[in-house]
């Protein structure tokens, strides 16, 4: 079963999303993978096939800093267990998105999405996601609401974490069918898909509802 960490701090966060991952080693995964806005402004990724220990030893070899991110392990549903299907998947180098779930139209939206000139680079049905998102983006500049326009188009269960790097100072979820919670700090705030992932950094939790949409900040949840 899939798992979900996000976090956005005046700290480096990199470490809190790597432990996070670790307290979710007991649901299973095949891959991992993070995805930060980084200290240079943009945003960056690792993703690693096998175990959070591998992440790790890459992100030690090639450090990611930032202040916004989002982390995932994986277990394999649309696609193979490899590196290019791992989360999170990202849009034209300025969406990422992990995801918990399924999404059941993903190939009739994959094949709209590819008329509009997305290309994919894996076989998941996330990718799906936030190709879709980035598209909605066109017609609204505001992340929320282009999130809220793109999950009526899911048919299936997702739990979602969105960063864009042209909105740096949010984080966005989305539920339908899938459990996540935020976890409340002091000048930072968190996202997973358990509780239990974010024991380290705090022990006061809020759980999203079945359809809801939640904009997290450094100081507000919305």
């Amino acid at each position: 079963m899939c798992g979900i960490v996000g976090a956005v701090a005046e700290r480096n966060i990199t470490a809190i999303l790597l432990e996070g991952l670790k307290r979710l080693e007991y649901r299973g995964y095949d891959s991992a993978g993070v995805a930060l806005f980084s200290n240079a402004g943009v945003l960056e990724r690792r993703r690693r096939s096998g175990k959070v220990s591998e992440l790790e030893q890459a992100l030690a070899g090639e450090p990611l800093l930032g202040r916004l991110g989002i982390a995932h392990t994986r277990w394999a549903t649309h696609g193979a267990p490899c590196e290019r299907n791992a989360h999170p998947h990202f849009s034209a180098d300025e969406l990422a998105v992990v995801h918990n779930g399924i999404i059941e139209n993903h190939e009739i939206l994959r094949e709209r999405l590819k008329g509009l000139g997305y290309v994919f680079s894996s076989d998941t049905d996330t990718e799906v996601i936030v190709h879709l998102l980035h598209h909605k983006l066109k017609d609204t500049p505001d992340l929320a609401v282009a999130l809220k326009a793109a999950v009526k188009e899911l048919h299936g269960a997702y739990g979602l974490a969105v960063i864009s790097a042209k909105q740096p100072d949010r984080l966005l979820a989305a539920r339908s069918g899938s459990p996540l919670v935020i976890g409340l700090g002091l000048g930072e705030n968190f996202l997973a898909s358990d509780q239990l992932a974010l024991r380290q950094v705090t022990d006061r939790f809020m759980y999203l509802e079945e359809g809801d949409i939640a904009e997290i900040r450094r100081e507000s949840v919305q």
